[in-house]
């Protein structure tokens, strides 16, 4: 099975909620903090409404069936009184005397019904309150009220007894059934008065209650209002806990990328909750690894190749310089004199050491002037400079190099010793550099396993053979003649001659490049303008003039090569003059 690659993994499902789950999460506990102060508040309310409810529940319909049991107590009663009046010993009508005893029958029946409904009633208030007082109160009302069903049983027992006497029973004995229904009436009306205390107390508790009802909804109402706050300080302080970290996140991977896009890849982003923030932080973190082994790799190359070279063959353009294109570039060839005989006689240690801190000075005017460092080949180096890896003029910052190159000589002559450890008998280190302008080709050169970026035509060549010149003309710089016309405006020089390669017939003007512009003594300029005046003498063939010329040179600077060289080559015209069509072209044997 295939490795999973970096983006991969950071694009991974991780174990933890995601964003989604988060929000609905959070959604959920809002709801539920808004649902339990909503049951609180239904519950409080509940209890409210019960306490209020209680007289309009149970109170006043306990009146109404206490009114209807009382009224028809008394009607029971008074229809005994009428029945005893109208059958009694006094007043012997058996017609109305049956008329009362079926009233006091209706309003028996009415009292048992009262009773049963005032029951029922009871029974039903007892299993639907959750009051404990209330069901205690309830408790004691059914008591009385079972007192009153009994008390109402027997005086029914005696009311029977008493309107339908047994016969033969004597007028006393009708006296004492008369007295003892008397004595049932009035237990009865007893229990009713008792019954009706207790409903009293109830009415009392529930006047409380209502009381306690206004109070308890005062306090529901700020319990709810508490509650409420509760529940949007809670919820407010989950959701600016839950944002703030979102956010926080979020923020810090702006930060990381504002940090990327100025360059910073030091950028460290931690791990996370698994939800799509990581996802993408992670993605965001194997981004910048990425963006670090790339720019590793190209510090890495750049070591080896140019960094603007590395960028181009990375970049879009990519297929166009590997398959080769022609440019105008400025080549530059600079190399060690006599690096043969310093290495003969020095340690290997040292000659490292020697070579790394030459090519380092003589590098460092190329890099500043946009210089390409094609190549180190052992003490030589190979530069060039052109679009598209240079701006401006190519031909002048390759002459400011090679100058600035010849003072970095200076430097190193300085710290030879040291770097050495010699206290005497240091090499001399000099350098020859030629200079080149013309079109080359610019690609990617070797085989499909191993491939150079490099440049190649005569341009190239001449540059070469202008770097080895300089050991006929005992000079330091030499460039040619497309190089000199590019820079005559900043650039002092010496023209030295015509040459042409062995085996090639073209010709190539080459200058020596003095120094820039104000910064070349006077003296030195004068030599110039005598050689050059020589130098035309010598080529329209007038030796005399031309060894006239040299020597004044000669005067001025014994030590100038050029000038001894062209007064050894008058003596020998002079001697043995060549053929008629010279053009005053000098064949370079050196390749």
């Amino acid at each position: 099975m295939a490795e999973k690659t970096a983006s991969d993994e950071a694009l991974s499902p991780r174990r933890g909620l995601s964003m989604g789950q988060k929000y609905v999460g959070l959604s959920v506990t809002l709801l539920l903090l808004m649902l339990a102060a909503a049951v609180y508040s239904f519950v409080q309310a509940n209890r409210a409404s019960d306490e209020t409810h209680l007289g309009n529940d149970v109170i006043e319909p306990l009146d109404r069936e206490l009114s209807d049991l009382a009224r028809n107590t008394s009607g029971e009663a008074l229809s005994v009184e009428r029945a005893l009046r109208y059958g009694g010993p006094q007043i012997n009508d058996p017609v109305r005397a049956r008329e009362q005893r079926g009233r006091f029958d209706e309003q028996s029946v009415r009292v048992g019904a009262a009773i049963a409904k005032l029951a029922g009633h009871i029974d039903a208030y007892q299993a639907r309150t959750g009051y404990t007082d209330i069901a205690v109160a309830l408790g004691r009302l059914d008591l009385e009220l079972q007192a009153v069903k009994r008390e109402h049983q027997r005086y029914q027992e005696s009311v029977k007894a008493l309107l339908s006497p047994a016969s033969g029973m004597r007028r006393d004995q009708i006296g004492v059934l008369e007295a003892h229904t008397q004595q049932q009436e009035v237990a009865l009306i007893a229990a009713v008065e008792r019954l009706t205390a207790e409903t009293g107390k109830l009415a009392v508790m529930s006047e409380a209650g209502e009381g306690r009802s206004i109070s308890r909804s005062k306090l529901a109402s700020q319990e709810n209002l508490l509650l409420a706050i509760v529940a949007f300080l809670a919820g407010s302080l989950l959701s600016l806990l839950f944002t703030r970290r979102m956010v926080g996140r979020v923020h810090r991977l702006i930060r990381g990328t504002h940090e990327v896009r100025r360059g910073n890849l030091d950028v460290s982003l931690p791990a996370t909750a698994g939800d799509e923030i990581e996802q993408l932080t992670n993605a965001f973190s194997a981004m910048v690894d990425e963006l670090r082994s790339k720019v590793t790799m190209r510090q890495t190359f750049g070591n080896y190749l140019d960094p603007r070279v590395v960028d181009r063959l990375l970049g879009e353009d990519r297929a166009v310089l590997e398959a080769g294109e022609r440019r105008n570039m400025t080549v530059f060839f600079a190399d060690l004199q006599g690096f043969s005989a310093i290495s003969e006689t020095l340690t290997p240690t040292a000659l490292v050491k020697l070579i790394n801190r030459y090519l380092s000075l003589v590098s460092e005017p190329i890099h500043e002037h946009q210089g390409v460092i094609d190549k180190y080949i052992g003490d030589a180096v190979m530069a060039y400079w052109g679009e598209p890896f240079t701006q401006g003029d190519a031909a002048l910052g390759a002459c400011r190099a090679a100058l600035a190159q010849r003072q970095q000589l200076e430097v190193l002559r300085v710290e030879l010793p040291e770097l050495l450890g010699l206290r005497r008998g240091a090499p001399e280190v000099k350098a020859r550099i030629g200079l080149a302008t013309g079109d080359v080709v610019v690609g990617s050169i070797g085989s499909s396993r191993s491939k150079s970026f490099t440049i190649m035509g005569d341009t190239v060549n001449i540059a070469s053979r202008l770097e080895g010149a300089n050991k006929i003309y005992g000079t330091s710089i030499i460039a040619d003649e497309a190089t000199v016309d590019r820079v005559r405006m900043h650039i002092e020089v010496r023209e030295l001659d015509m040459m042409a390669a062995l085996g090639k017939s073209e010709s190539v003007r080459i200058f020596e490049i003095l120094g820039e512009r104000g910064e070349v003594a006077p003296g030195l300029l004068d030599m110039r303008d005598l050689f050059e005046a020589g130098l035309a003498a010598y080529r329209a063939g007038d030796w005399k003039t031309a060894a006239g010329r040299f020597a004044e040179c000669r005067r001025i600077a014994p030590a100038d090569v050029p000038s001894q060289l062209f007064q050894e080559r008058v003596r020998v015209f002079q001697e043995t003059p060549p053929a008629a069509d010279w053009a005053g072209v000098w064949v370079n044997d050196i390749k």
